[in-house]
């Protein structure tokens, strides 16, 4: 207790003589600290250093806790605060709802619907519930509710069958092909949001602050989602009748550029890639081998076989060949050592002698067609490919479009290292050899005939509005204009209004009450089973075309049976005044006869 403890009891304790030493002290000594021994000096020294070394060690562990408390409060006082904060206070994304897209009628073809997605961080996917289970989760307070977002996911009420023109919305909200990506920044709203309290267990407390979304635009298209309907039923039941694999359809007004119809086979449901089926069902779309995604309107790349004999018509009445010059059908010829025959000699061993350019194109005759070539040489031809815009593309407010190939010398020497040889260009000049065209441009050929010498840009787009008010309208783009060959479009004019009547190769057409014009097509792919690409095009009605329509059936065989049928049944239902109930009419059963006729 201390080596003057004794002095300190006698003074405070005896009023006598305060003698250290004396007997009192001894018995207060024992009854206060029995076996009390005073320190002696040495050991109070060392007594002494351990509380020097105990007080210098807390004060450099007071200093160093008063230096990390410093550094935590006023060096990152303002981070600390940010953390407090963020375990308090949370912000919540409000997703904007994507513009609505309507077809020409105002029928809505995509749309937003609410919905609700939980970011499960037990499972770590994000997955959508249903609106009950929301509302469930935010009664309960469950501490979920705090990854719950409100969310607008896109539907497509039509399916597969508009799925190429209009694309899909993908996981991260940003569309992916057609319109949904062409128009990205026109459909996609503003998000808003709302910042929210909660307690210490991401319970939410109250809300804050909120500033609501701002919607997208919406879009009307040129697209007539019944006309495109049809097309798809009608094409669907072909393909299942021929044994075929795949088709398209593309139908435009040719006076102005508008799309009304554009189909494509095999297609896909958009919906799945934005209703939360598994990944399982969309990479079995994705790996598909019949390329499902593919739009082969505009990016699948073909032989257009006889289509193309209107550019070589073209071609040749610009050569200074006239419409009236007459050529010999011989069934066949040969080049050297290679033969050439017309399709009428080898299916049935028939020639039909004398042709002039009206007639050939009625029956499209290959001979007719060899010889002129023949005469002209494939660079005539190959320019006038290009100036119809083949060979490039013609910017259709779609992405994913493909520019063909328009081949002469130049391309052959730089691609295949050979010359052009004299069959390079019998073969381009009915359409087959390397030439490779897309659906949508033999569609701009045909309207290049309908509109007399116009090719009009292609357009998805009729308008946009915001809150039913027009911020942007369709406008024609005029991509070709050859007024000057009036004449000579007119000549091949008079050949196509021929193919769909009586003699001529669209023999399902011989009595259709309406006037028609078109072209049929058969083109070889080299298939090793000996199969070709079904192909019709046309226009109608002729005295005032409204509509023209392009037709594949890939590996479909003639474009005569399996086309232009197609062509006829959609022309039927368009210009119906009761399209619900149709008075189908009475044509030629399909005998050897009649089928002599076609292509």
């Amino acid at each position: 207790m201390g080596y003057g403890f004794p002095d300190e009891v006698i003074k405070a304790t005896f009023k006598g003589p305060k003698l250290r030493n004396n007997a009192l002290w001894e018995d207060w000594k024992d009854l206060l600290v029995p076996n009390f021994d005073a320190l002696s000096p040495q050991e109070s020294k060392v007594s002494i250093w351990r509380i020097t070394i105990f007080l210098t060690v807390t004060l450099i562990a007071f200093f160093i806790i008063f230096i990390r408390i410093f550094h935590l409060q006023i060096v990152e006082g303002g981070v600390s605060r940010e953390l407090a904060d963020s375990n308090r206070i949370q912000i919540k994304v409000i997703h904007a709802p994507r513009g609505v897209i309507y077809d020409r009628n105002g029928k809505i073809l995509a749309t937003s619907s609410p919905a609700f997605r939980l970011n499960d961080s037990e499972i770590k996917k994000t997955r959508l519930i249903t609106r009950e289970e929301a509302l469930e989760l935010e009664v309960k307070n469950d501490p979920r509710a705090k990854d719950l977002e409100v969310d607008n996911i896109r539907t497509y009420p039509m399916s597969q069958i508009l799925a190429h023109v209009l694309g899909y919305v993908g996981g991260d909200g940003i569309g992916k092909m057609g319109i949904e990506a062409q128009y990205e920044s026109l459909l996609k709203g503003v998000d808003g949001g709302e910042v929210i309290e909660v307690d210490s267990k991401g319970v939410k407390v109250r809300v804050l602050r909120r500033n609501g979304p701002k919607p997208g635009q919406s879009i009307y298209l040129t697209i007539d989602s019944d006309l495109s309907k049809k097309l798809y039923e009608l094409i669907v039941d072909t393909i299942s009748k021929v044994g075929a694999c795949c088709g398209a359809a593309v139908a435009m007004d040719p006076k102005n550029g508008e799309i009304l119809a554009l189909l494509s086979f095999p297609s896909f449901d958009p919906n799945i890639f934005t209703l939360g089926f598994d990944e399982g069902t969309i990479l079995e779309t994705l790996s598909d081998p019949s390329f499902p995604i593919l739009n082969r309107v505009i990016a699948g790349t073909y032989p257009p076989g006889s289509t193309f004999k209107v550019v070589t018509a073209l071609a040749a009445l610009s050569s200074g060949v006239s419409a009236d010059t007459i050529i010999e059908d011989s069934g066949e010829f040969y080049l050297g050592t290679f033969r050439f025959s017309n399709w009428y000699f080898n299916q049935y061993g028939k020639k039909e002698g004398s042709l002039d350019l009206v007639k050939a194109i009625q029956r499209s005759n290959d001979t007719y067609f060899y010889r002129v070539s023949q005469t002209i040489g494939e660079q005539a031809i190959a320019d006038w490919a290009r100036r119809l815009k083949l060979g490039s593309k013609l910017n259709i407010d779609i992405p994913g479009e493909e520019a063909g190939l328009v081949p002469d010398d130049k391309w052959k020497r730089e691609k295949l290292g050979e010359v052009w040889y004299p069959g390079d260009t019998l073969h381009m000049g009915i359409g087959q050899g390397f030439i490779l065209t897309t659906p949508l441009q033999i569609l701009g050929i045909t309207s290049f005939i309908a509109s007399d010498g116009k090719i009009l840009r292609p357009q998805l787009l009729s308008k946009v509005t915001r809150d039913n008010v027009i911020t942007k309208q369709f406008k024609e783009d005029l991509l070709v204009s050859e007024l000057q060959l009036k004449q000579k479009i007119e000549k091949i004019a008079e050949g196509l209004k021929k193919v769909p009547k009586q003699g001529g190769t669209a023999w399902p057409f011989f009595s259709f009450p309406i006037e028609t014009a078109g072209k049929t097509g058969t083109a070889e792919y080299g298939d090793p089973k000996g199969r070709t690409h079904a192909w019709y095009t046309s226009y109608a009605p002729v005295s005032d075309p409204k509509i023209a329509l392009t037709i594949l059936i890939e590996g479909g065989g003639e474009g005569s049976s399996v086309a232009s049928p197609i062509a006829k049944e959609a022309y039927r239902w368009y210009f119906s005044p009761d399209k619900n109930n149709l008075i189908k009419d009475v044509y030629p059963i399909a005998t050897e006869s009649a089928r002599t006729l076609g292509e």
